[in-house]
């Protein structure tokens, strides 16, 4: 498959070069955070990120784009580092649209009640973009739809632009995270009240390839009534009438880079896996090496009687709990 990923690539990636791709973001955080006791210097880390995005040549950036959208699973949760981390995804998406030939295109700082990225036409229509990220380790196959999308939010974001201004919404999301049996996520991207786009990274991907402009996408917005005629809550239908409005006569390119894709994304789950597995692996020898002497045992030894017995007891005491708090008077 390497062969088939640097054709249809244009580069030169063995799995090396592959894995660094894959560990992007997540390298450049390292790199320029060395301290996490105190928050980041999110403006800046974003501004020196832009400015090594803009190094990124068109193909290698699409590569990058086609597998992002995945949190390390290394970051602790509502941390800093996961903050982070998806404000750089969506400077990877602002990054995109930029490329792709909108005027302008820029991250919010004011987060409350905005969306994550505006885009502007030379018309100065604006598209409001919600750019998602989940861990490939999240307890659901699928996102919760009010974890993905909620139409309010794009209804009042678009509100703040003049009226003529307003284009509509886009959804980018990591399809490794769809939904098997449909959503009412793509309800509301098939609702004729405001037209909101929802776009796989890998349909961004593969528009960066193969040098597909904004006006083409906004096209789809102009025609969104006939693009979705009724609304649907099937994952099939909806790609079934974006897709070849998006690839037009790509059609059969792109279903050649779906395929690509899966192994790319099956590859990019193995390297996750992988270094799970290592960093378990080194978390049981640093405790075996620290567990050496007569008190550590003793301390194990009360640790696990604690936890057996909170175990089997937990149920009781709760019940106990309840008891004494609601029937004993």
């Amino acid at each position: 498959m390497k062969d088939e990923i640097n054709k249809l690539f244009g580069i030169d990636l063995d799995s090396s070069g592959r894995a660094e791709s894959y560990d992007y973001i997540e390298s450049f955080i390292e790199k320029h955070v060395a301290d996490w006791t105190k928050p980041p210097k999110t403006e800046e880390i974003v501004d020196l990120f832009f400015k090594e995005l803009k190094q990124i040549p068109d193909n290698e950036l699409a590569f990058l784009i086609c597998h992002t959208g995945f949190i390390p699973e290394f970051y602790g949760h509502d941390s800093s580092q996961e903050t982070l981390y998806s404000k750089l995804v969506e400077a990877v998406v602002c990054e995109w649209a930029i490329r792709l030939g909108f005027k302008k295109s820029f991250l919010q700082t004011q987060k409350a009640s905005k969306e994550d990225v505006t885009i502007v036409d030379y018309n100065d229509h604006t598209i409001v973009c919600d750019a998602k990220s989940f861990r490939l380790g999240r307890s659901q196959g699928a996102p919760n739809v009010k974890d993905v999308i909620k139409k309010a939010d794009y209804d009042k974001w678009l509100e703040s632009y003049a009226e003529d201004n307003r284009k509509g919404g886009l959804l980018t999301f990591p399809s490794l995270h769809n939904w098997k049996k449909g959503s009412d996520v793509y309800l509301y991207c098939s609702d004729k009240s405001e037209p909101i786009m929802l776009l796989f990274y890998e349909h961004m991907s593969f528009a960066l390839l193969k040098n597909i402009e904004s006006n083409h996408l906004l096209t789809i917005f102009d025609n969104y009534d006939s693009v979705h005629p009724t609304e649907t809550k099937e994952a099939s239908e909806y790609l079934s009438r974006l897709e070849p409005q998006l690839f037009d006569k790509m059609i059969k390119e792109w279903e050649d880079y779906k395929k690509v894709f899966n192994f790319i994304i099956a590859e990019r789950v193995q390297h996750t896996i992988q270094r799970i597995s290592r960093e378990l692996e080194t978390i049981k020898e640093r405790i075996t090496i620290e567990i050496t002497t007569e008190e550590d045992l003793e301390k194990l030894k009360s640790a696990l009687i604690d936890s057996l017995y909170h175990n089997e007891s937990s149920q009781l005491q709760k019940n106990l709990k309840n008891i004494k708090k609601f029937r004993s008077h």
